[in-house]
């Protein structure tokens, strides 16, 4: 005999995308406020399967509801690609500062100097990605307290995707180039710098795109998840997001 609890539930995780982790938390947090409802319907006097079938009419349809929980998961996927991308511009910054300091370069030039063009490049790629690591900050902070202001939804996470994009795609390019370019760097120096510039880059590319599929499925439903666990309508306390 069909469940009125067990198929509200699996109508509601049918329309989330996201972490599969934060997801089942998620539906064991429904189902435990349905299972709560229910048992007070029946001790109200109504049969067990009545009373699961009005917990369910009472919760509302579950197609709003997953669609404000998909606004919570896509802030958590937004704030996670902002987060690394923050820790793989501070390591390649770092990694950039740390072989400048020891003379690194001459793996790439040998005995010669490298010429303005490539100085300047280096430097301009150095100053870009100080300035995007501090960006990234921004919504680092903004997706973390997301819920608890209107005005921060899912284009937060879509604008902070895009970014992710656009400051991946230029510090690549740049990367391979300044490992490409130098005519004294053997096939292994120029390999080991092509990959450090593109492995990481790759992984925070995935992170945005992933980002970008759970957003679009979000809209501004008036459903929150409120700090203490419960769903209902704005405004309620927010769920710390990450």
């Amino acid at each position: 005999m069909p469940d009125a609890i067990d198929d509200y539930v699996s109508a509601v995780g049918a329309e989330l995308r996201g972490s599969a982790r934060v997801r089942a938390d998620m539906l064991a947090e429904i189902r435990a406020a349905l299972l709560d409802a229910a048992d007070s319907h029946q001790q109200g006097g109504l049969a067990p399967a009545e009373a699961r079938k009005a917990a369910v009419r009472e919760f509302g349809s579950a197609r709003r509801i997953a669609a404000g929980l998909q606004e919570v998961l896509a802030m958590i996927h937004g704030r996670r690609t902002a987060l690394l991308l923050l820790v793989v511009l501070a390591a390649q910054y770092g990694a950039a500062a740390l072989v400048g300091r020891l003379g690194g370069w001459r793996a790439f030039w040998g005995a010669g100097e490298p010429d303005a063009g490539y100085l300047w490049l280096a430097r301009a790629t150095d100053v870009f990605g100080g300035l995007a690591l501090l960006a990234a900050l921004i919504p680092i902070v903004l997706l973390r307290h997301g819920l608890r202001h209107a005005w921060v939804g899912p284009v937060v996470v879509r604008v902070t995707a895009l970014f992710t994009a656009v400051v991946v795609t230029l510090t690549l390019t740049c990367g391979v180039l300044l490992a490409v370019l130098p005519s004294s760097a053997g096939p292994m120096v120029t390999l080991a710098g092509v990959s450090g510039a593109v492995v990481p880059s790759a992984l925070v590319l995935a992170s945005a795109g992933r980002s970008w599929l759970v957003a679009a499925g979000s809209t501004d439903s008036g459903i929150h998840c409120g700090a203490d666990g419960i769903l209902g309508p704005k405004p309620l306390p927010a769920r710390r997001v990450g």
